[in-house]
């Protein structure tokens, strides 16, 4: 995780061949993770598809986000 800006943090997973890099996009309210890029995923923009475990990692991703808020609380 690198935290770019206020507000914006960028992701990245390497795993093996795959590397998935995200934009974490949150105020004081809410939060967004929005993919950005990625390699050997087989993103396809247009048939809206991508490699299968992807979704998974992004779900991981947001619950350790919800565990850290919670933290905070």
């Amino acid at each position: 995780m690198l935290d770019d800006r206020p507000g914006k943090i960028t992701g990245t997973l390497r795993l093996r061949t795959h590397t998935a890099v995200v934009n974490v996009i949150y105020d004081t309210s809410k939060y967004s993770i929005r993919y950005q890029s990625s390699i050997d995923l087989d993103y396809n923009a247009e048939k809206g598809t991508i490699h299968k475990n992807y979704n998974g990692w992004i779900q991981n991703l947001d619950a350790a986000i919800q565990r850290e808020l919670a933290n905070l609380s």
